[in-house]
């Protein structure tokens, strides 16, 4: 309970430091792959849709709307799972040309939408077309893009592909307020809050260290405590067996056996992965998570893709099906 306090008292300072730096016209950091965001928006109600402007600090400064906005294009799936969240509904949506894409939890409430392409390379013509009065993109992933986008409409800049577990809630904030919906933000932060002080209790041993990690044809990229999922495995009270500074390293199956996770959530991308080539090898039977059976099969579209509210359930719930009260 005392840890389920001090998280939730640690959400609400958060938000209190972001009025101060309102406050003071404080722009956030505009670095790539830093905690570029950090100042979240204030805690007071936001005005509703027509009703006035609306002031926010994404990862590259100050952005004004005049209300809120009511066409909205996401660049990404964490932000779609944002705004699903919020119960606002995106026109356009850069999906890699793929609705499965989609967690279930999303994908169910997603209304009538336009695919505006991949999500490394959008199409700017079509973007345009959906005469949007808003676009959510992250800093790192489309810093190409984003003078044409901002010649489209205003443009709401998020540090995401780069965001930790603390990052991705204080990048709900400020898409709460952007919205209009920040009341609303509030109160579903503190439910998921408790949704995830709720998923502490049902694990009964924090005393493993996990890796998750996503594996496709030609290799194997864990997840170290720097990337989302990682970071919400450490949240959850696990250790991270990689210690790595890099997001995502590629690690051969001879330093899989020397990190020796004692755990292993796999998000696959195909079917057929370099982990069906490592199981004939003696060497994969070495590890411990694969000698007690604790290798488990997991969604990317829920462990990686969908990095938000939705995402972050969905990420709990599977670790208490697997390591939790049986």
């Amino acid at each position: 309970m005392f840890q389920g306090m001090k998280r939730t008292f640690s959400i609400l300072i958060m938000l209190v430091f972001a009025i101060s730096l309102a406050a003071c016209g404080q722009s956030a950091d505009k670095g790539a792959g830093t905690a570029a965001g950090s100042a979240s928006p204030s805690a007071s109600l936001s005005a509703s849709p027509g009703s006035g402007k609306i002031t926010v600090e994404d990862a590259t400064g100050t952005v004004t709307l005049d209300k809120a906005p009511e066409r909205i294009v996401t660049m990404d799936f964490s932000f779609t799972d944002m705004l699903i969240t919020l119960g606002v509904q995106p026109i356009g949506i850069a999906d890699d040309n793929s609705p499965d894409l989609f967690m279930d939890a999303v994908k169910s409430q997603l209304k009538t939408y336009t695919s505006v392409g991949s999500r490394y390379e959008p199409n700017i013509e079509l973007i345009s077309s959906l005469k949007p009065d808003l676009i959510i993109a992250d800093i790192n992933k489309h810093k190409n893009a984003l003078t044409q986008l901002k010649s489209i409409a205003p443009i709401l800049v998020l540090n995401d592909f780069q965001a930790d577990y603390d990052q991705m809630l204080k990048n709900f904030a400020i898409v709460a307020k952007a919205t209009g919906k920040e009341e609303a933000g509030t109160k579903r932060l503190q439910e998921h809050q408790a949704k995830m002080d709720e998923a502490k209790k049902k694990i009964k041993n924090t005393k493993l260290t996990i890796l998750p990690a996503v594996v496709n044809p030609k290799g194997f990229f864990g997840h170290s405590d720097h990337s989302y999922s990682g970071s919400m495995l450490k949240m959850l009270g696990f250790e991270d067996p990689v210690k790595n500074n890099a997001a995502y390293p590629e690690l051969t199956l001879e330093q899989l056996v020397e990190t020796n996770p004692q755990a292993m959530f796999l998000m696959p991308t195909e079917k057929v992965t370099i982990v069906n080539q490592w199981e004939s090898n003696p060497l994969w039977k070495k590890i411990d998570a694969v000698a007690n059976n604790k290798v488990f099969t997991v969604e990317r579209r829920d462990w990686s893709l969908s990095r938000g509210m939705l995402g972050s359930e969905k990420i709990a719930e599977d670790i208490v099906k697997q390591l939790g009260e049986k």
